[in-house]
C-alpha cells in the first residue's frame, strides 16, 4: 500500500501532466471550445438557464444535460479573472487540470469497488493506472474536450455501489444525475432497472426508474421553462438531423434506405439491443448482478451497444465501455493476468482505429475502419457475455 505522500505526489504529477499536455497540444478547437465553454460563459455571465441557446462557433449543440458544465463554472471564473478565457491553450490547461482531479476520483472509486471483492490482493496504484492512463480517457478529454464523461462515470460507479447495497431510491437519483450529465448514461440504467425483476422484485425496479425519471425531470424543468425550444432541439431533435458519417458499420449503408434508418433510429436500435442482451444474460444467469464483476459486466455490455450501432462513432464514444470493462476485468477473482484483459485492450485499440478513420479521405478506407470498429466492439460484447453466461458465483456485495 503506497503512503499518502506518494499517492498525493503521483496525483499532483498526473494533474500537472494533463495541464502540460493541453498547453503543448491544444492548437485547434474541440467540443470544449465549440459548446461546453461558450455555454459555461453564458452561465457565469448571469444566464444559467439559457445555456442551450448559446451562440456556437459551429452548427452544433450540447445534447447533454447541465450537470456536466458544473466543474467548468469555477474554472471559467478563474480564467476570466486571469483574462485567459479567450486563450485556447491556457483555458484548456485549466479545464483539463480540473478534470484530471475528477478522473483521479473515478480511479479511486474503481479501487474501492474492486477492493470490496479482492481485498488485500488489490494493488491500488495498478488499478488506478488502468483507469487514469487509459488512452480512451486521455483522447476523450485532451483531443475532443468531453469534460462531462469523467463526471458521468463517477456517478455511474456511485450508482453501482448503491445498487449493490439495495438502496433503490438513491440508486435512481444518482442514475438520474448521471443522465443529466451525459445522456448516454441511459444505457447503464438498463441493467440497474432490470436486475430486481430477475428476482421477481417489481418494487425496486419501479423505484429506481421513477426516482431517476423524477431527478431528470427536476433537473431539466427550469431550463425547459426558460428556453423550451432550444432545450427540446438540443436534447431530443438534434441527433436526428445528423447524417451517417463514419466510424461504424453503418458507413456501408450510406445513400441507401438503411442510411435513413440509422440517421433517425440508431440510438433506439442500440437501446433495444442493450435491453435484449441484458435480459438474455439475466435470464440465463440470475445471480450475475449479485457480484461486482457481474454487475459491471452487464453495464459494459449495455455501454458497448451505442458505439456498436451508432451512425457515427468518434473515439470518445469508447470512454464509457473502456472504463466499465476495466473494472469488470479487475473485479474478477484470481490474477488479473487473464484473457478478460482483452476487453479493455480491444476497446482502447479501437480508439486509435476510430481516430485514424477521422483523418482518412478514401471511401474504401473509411468503410474498412467503420467495419473494423464495429467488429471489435461486437467481439468485446461477445467476450463479456460469454463470461457472464459461463460463471454463476456466490453473491458478493460491496
Amino acid at each position: 500500500m503506497p503512503s499518502r505522500a506518494v499517492t498525493a505526489g503521483l496525483g499532483a504529477l498526473y494533474i500537472g501532466a494533463f495541464a502540460a499536455a493541453s498547453l503543448a497540444l491544444k492548437t485547434t478547437p474541440s467540443d470544449l471550445d465549440y459548446f461546453f465553454w461558450p455555454a459555461t460563459e453564458t452561465a457565469v455571465g448571469g444566464h444559467p438557464l439559457l445555456i442551450y441557446s448559446t451562440h456556437l462557433a459551429i452548427v452544433s449543440v450540447n445534447d447533454n444535460g447541465p450537470i456536466g458544465l458544473l466543474p467548468l463554472v469555477p474554472v471559467a471564473l478563474v480564467a476570466n479573472a486571469l483574462h485567459a478565457g479567450e486563450n485556447l491553450g491556457v483555458r484548456a490547461a485549466l479545464v483539463d487540470a480540473a478534470m484530471a482531479m475528477v478522473i483521479l476520483l473515478l480511479a479511486y472509486q474503481a479501487v474501492r469497488l474492486i477492493n470490496s471483492v479482492r481485498g488485500a490482493t488489490v494493488r491500488p496504484l495498478g488499478v488506478a493506472a488502468c483507469i487514469a492512463l487509459a488512452p480512451a480517457v486521455w483522447i476523450g478529454l485532451l483531443d475532443y474536450g468531453h469534460i462531462e464523461q469523467p463526471v458521468e462515470l463517477c456517478l455511474v460507479l456511485l450508482a453501482v455501489e448503491f445498487a449493490l447495497r439495495n438502496r433503490s431510491v438513491t440508486t435512481g437519483i444518482v442514475l438520474g444525475a448521471a443522465v443529466l450529465t451525459r445522456t448516454v448514461a441511459l444505457f447503464t440504467a438498463v441493467p440497474l432497472v432490470l436486475i430486481p425483476l430477475t428476482a421477481r422484485r417489481l418494487r425496486p425496479s419501479v423505484t429506481i426508474a421513477v426516482a431517476g425519471s423524477l431527478t431528470v425531470a427536476a433537473g431539466l424543468a427550469p431550463f425547459v421553462i426558460a428556453d423550451h425550444a432550444a432545450v427540446v432541439h438540443s436534447l431530443v431533435g438534434y441527433r436526428g438531423t445528423l447524417p451517417v458519417v463514419g466510424g461504424s458499420i453503418w458507413v456501408l449503408a450510406r445513400g441507401s434506405f438503411w442510411s435513413g434508418v440509422a440517421q433517425h433510429w440508431d440510438a433506439g436500435i442500440a437501446a433495444v439491443l442493450a435491453l435484449v442482451l441484458v435480459v438474455i444474460a439475466l435470464v440465463r444467469r440470475p445471480g450475475t448482478p449479485s457480484t461486482v464483476a457481474g454487475l459491471l459486466g452487464l453495464l459494459t455490455i449495455a455501454a458497448c451497444c451505442l458505439p456498436l450501432v451508432a451512425k457515427t462513432v468518434f473515439p470518445y464514444y469508447l470512454v464509457e465501455p473502456s472504463v466499465l470493462s476495466t473494472v469488470w476485468w479487475l473485479a474478477r477473482p484470481g490474477t488479473a493476468r487473464n484473457w478478460r484483459a482483452a476487453a479493455p485492450v480491444l476497446l482502447n485499440a479501437d480508439v486509435f482505429i476510430t481516430k485514424a478513420g477521422t483523418t482518412l479521405t478514401s471511401g474504401a478506407a473509411w468503410s474498412a475502419v467503420g467495419v473494423a470498429s464495429s467488429v471489435l466492439i461486437a467481439l468485446v460484447i461477445a467476450l463479456v457475455t460469454a463470461d457472464l453466461l459461463r460463471n454463476a458465483r456466490t453473491p458478493v456485495h460491496a
